[in-house]
Parts: structure tokens; sequence; C-alpha cells
């Protein structure tokens, strides 16, 4: 069979976005392989469902996420708009839940200036002003991202598939990548389940999320990296109880370096409100109840390579007893309230009605037990591999999709596809490219 000009691995938010941009510039045969029956079944719809703001990324060590996440929400809206998705901006207040976390507000304020939002979109609150705002929430102080949105960001990745469609991109679901190997001036990619037909690419982008790594390593890349897998949970609010806050409520996270946040009280975009997440360390990518699918998955974890970088993780006590704490919040729903009732004091345990959504994020770990922050880049043979693209990452997607397109445009890893001479479309390709890079 001929090869695929561009094959994408993922069809998450990602990928479809990637697919969305190559169609819109480039002339070619393009796929995107997807292991599910449809687009966004797996972190890309269970997430928080935030259009984040970028108040809270350091413009230099986050420089690229905070980039994509200011250019990203325009597109998002002018997005929702043409295709009648919902957009709730319900807003959002960070509280410092210690007097020391004053600071970290104060930092976020200028933190979201230097990235681009304007000054009527920050405030910065004190606890009364808090009070005033939102009566039933308490702590130092705030700050009040007034643009966050609420969003949903798995209608948002199918309609985006349709265009992508329109754009001449194939999506071929229901196929689980099981091998990829380099064959002279193409690669060749091996479905996992047997008898499945081998499928040629001339170049891959890898867009596979939890097993973006996996993948990258069957071509000798990310070798020196490993991912620990960590699911959040929600749990959803009885109706009666949504009155306690009208926003999303989030705390100043009292480990920034560590991969565990404090459980947000969330407002949906359709109305719901849910408390989590948490950070479960499990087995999987995929594991959405108990901490392991199959005990084979769990040793296989365990004594996956690069050991090292996992066993650094031992020496952090920090990292530790934060862990045991996320366990203890998975299997005891009066854990989990009593973390959100540092900031919503009145919150009782039986307000918890039934449990909500379940997502895990893949964060990967260097040689030192750091847990990197940024999406980390891999080019190989005919390839080229995004891992560790976490939050705020579906915020951020079509605005990231572009500027990664045209980063492989200029660095001549397109060269064999032709160029679009009459682009039209959703968004101003040259324009985002600009603001981001």
């Amino acid at each position: 069979m001929e090869p695929w000009d561009v094959v994408i691995i993922g069809g998450g938010i990602l990928g479809t976005s990637v697919s969305y941009w190559l169609g819109n510039q480039y002339e070619g045969r393009i796929a995107v392989l997807e292991k599910e029956e449809d687009v966004a079944m797996h972190t890309s719809r269970r997430n928080t469902g935030v259009v984040h703001r970028p108040f809270y990324l350091d413009p230099v060590k986050r420089r690229i996420f905070a980039r994509c996440s200011q250019a990203a929400y325009g597109m998002w809206k002018s997005y929702a708009q043409k295709r009648g998705l919902p957009w709730e901006p319900v807003t959002t207040l960070e509280v410092a839940t210690r007097p020391e976390d004053v600071k970290r507000v104060e930092k976020y304020y200028h933190w979201g200036l230097e990235n681009g939002m304007g000054e009527d979109e920050l405030e910065v609150l004190t606890s009364e002003e808090v009070r005033k705002l939102e009566p039933h929430v308490r702590g130092y102080g705030a700050i009040w991202s007034k643009t966050d949105t609420s969003v949903d960001y798995h209608a948002f990745t199918k309609s985006l598939r349709a265009d992508a469609e329109n754009e001449g991109i194939k999506f071929l679901t229901g196929i689980e990548v099981g091998s990829v190997k380099a064959t002279g001036d193409s690669l060749e990619i091996l479905p996992v389940r047997g008898g499945g037909e081998t499928i040629r690419a001339r170049f891959l982008i890898n867009c596979a999320g939890g097993s973006s790594l996996r993948i990258a390593r069957m071509l000798g890349l990310g070798t020196e990296y490993c991912d620990l897998n960590f699911r959040g949970e929600y749990w959803e609010i009885g109706d009666e109880w949504t009155y306690l806050a009208t926003r999303n409520i989030y705390t100043v996270a009292q480990h920034p370096e560590l991969p565990f946040l404090d459980p947000h009280w969330i407002v949906r975009a359709d109305g719901r409100r849910e408390i989590g997440p948490n950070a479960v360390p499990v087995a999987g990518p995929y594991t959405y109840r108990g901490f392991f699918r199959s005990p084979a998955e769990a040793i296989k974890k365990i004594f996956e390579q690069p050991i090292s970088n996992k066993l650094a993780l031992l020496y952090n006590r920090d990292f530790l007893e934060l862990a045991g704490q996320e366990w203890l919040s998975s299997i005891s729903k009066g854990e989990m309230a009593r973390r959100a009732q540092e900031f919503i004091p009145e919150l009782k345990v039986e307000y918890l009605a039934r449990p909500g959504i379940a997502g895990v994020r893949a964060q990967v770990i260097d040689r030192k037990g750091n847990f990197i922050k940024e999406a980390i880049e891999l080019e190989g043979p005919h390839s080229y591999h995004i891992t560790n693209y976490n939050s705020p990452g579906a915020t951020g997607s079509p605005a990231f999709a572009a500027w990664l397109v045209n980063k492989l445009g200029r660095n001549d890893r397109l060269s064999h596809l032709g160029r679009r001479t009459i682009k039209g479309g959703l968004w101003d390709f040259r324009t985002i490219s600009e603001q981001v890079g």
C-alpha cells in the first residue's frame, strides 16, 4: 500500500489540532491514528474543562505554554461562537489558604500581565473582598481571573475533527499502535492486534498523550526519561448545595514542583459543580479505577527502565508524604471533603453526591527524579514526538499545534508535502505562529 505522507498518532485535542493545521496549510495524504472509536476519549475529555488564562504560568520557565494559553483563548472563544459550542465565562478565584500564599497571589498578577492579559482581566482581592464575592469561600486573599471559561473539550475536539476532515484529513479509528520501525525512507507502523495491516508513513508526528513516551521509545528516543501516571478523581456536588460557589475556586499550590494540587471547586459548562481532582499514582495511563488493571501491568510499570528515575523519588520526602495523602483521598470521600473544607468550610461529606469523571495524566521524570513542567519534543528518524504535554495543554492546543506545524515546516520536515496557495480557515496561521514563537 502507498505510504501516507504524514501519520499523526493520537486523536486527542492536540493530535486533532495538528491534523487541522496540516490540512489547512499543506496538500498530501495525511491520516490520524486513534486507538478508540472516537476522538478525545481520554485526557482530552477527562479534564477540568477550563480554558485557563496564563496568570499562574511563569513567563520565562513556562514560556511556550503561557504564550499558547494566551493566544488560544481568543481562538477558542471565536470557535465556540462559530460552532455553537458551550462557552461559560464563570471566572476563577485562586485563593491563598495560608498567609504566606498572598505573595504568590501578587506574583500571579504580574505574571498574568507579562503573559499578555489585560489589567481589566485580573484583580488581587483581600480576604474581605473574597468573602463579598463568594460568601462561603474563605482565604487570606485571592487573584480573580475574570476570563477563565468552562467548556466541553470533547465537543471542541469532535467539531475540530470535522473541520480537519473538510481539509482532507483521514481519521483511522480503532487502531492501537503496537510497534514502529524505520525502514529506509519511511516508517512501518504495526497495529497491536494480530492481523492488522501494516501502515507505512513518510513522516510521523507522535501526539499519543499517555502512550507518547512508549511510542517514542520504539524508535530509540526518550530513553533517559520515565513517566508516572496520576489519576485525578472528581466528586459531583448535589444540586441543593451548588450555591456554595458560583465560580471556579482553586488554591495556591503548596508544592508547585510536584504534580499534586489541592482539590478545586469546578463549575462545569453544563452547570454541574465538582470537587477534585486529587493525583493518585496508578500503574497505567488508562487506569480509571483501582490502582492497576492487572498485577502484570503494575509489575511492568515498577520495573520499566530507567528504574533509577523512580528510585530518586524515594529520597523525596515531600513526594512520598503527598502520594500517601492522595491515596487516602481516593479511598475516603471524607478525606476529599476535608481537604476542600480548607477553602469552603461549610462543605460536608454528604454534599459529595456521586463520583464524577476521572482522568489520568502521564508525568515525565528525569534522571534526578524531577518532574518536568514543559512539553518535551523529541526528533527521530522520519518522526517528531511530543510527550509530557500536560495542563494547560487542552487550553493551548490549537496555538501549540500551529506553532509546531510552522516549526516543522521551517525545519524542512514537511518538504515532501505541497503547500496550499489559497488558505482560508478558522484562524490565521501566521499570526498565531508568531504570537507563540
